[in-house]
């Protein structure tokens, strides 16, 4: 797994190789969070039909960058939930502080 700055340094690599400007790299995260997480959206299925329908009408290389975009935010969610869990077992004595 990669920490956060080789994440950055890959996805750098990667939209660098497929001469994808910083610009749309940010337009392709935001396309992907909003599909994601606008209001509109009133479940998780339906939330992953929109995410499939947005990557049908991408390029290939622009929906490996969508994928890598969202590897990241999992990556960043499950940091945090880990972090908390980690935290919570230390306060209930399952395990010693470090």
């Amino acid at each position: 797994m990669f920490d956060p700055n080789e994440e950055s340094m890959v996805l750098e690599i990667v939209r660098g190789f497929f001469d994808i400007p910083t610009e749309e790299m940010i337009k392709i995260g935001d396309q992907i969070k909003n599909v994601l997480f606008s209001p509109e959206v009133s479940s998780e299925e339906e939330a992953i039909t929109r995410l499939k329908e947005a990557l049908k009408e991408m390029p290939s290389e622009r929906a490996l960058m969508a994928g890598m975009f969202i590897s990241g935010l999992l990556r960043c969610n499950m940091a945090k939930q880990i972090e908390q869990e980690y935290l919570n077992a230390q306060a209930n004595g399952e395990i010693e502080p470090e």
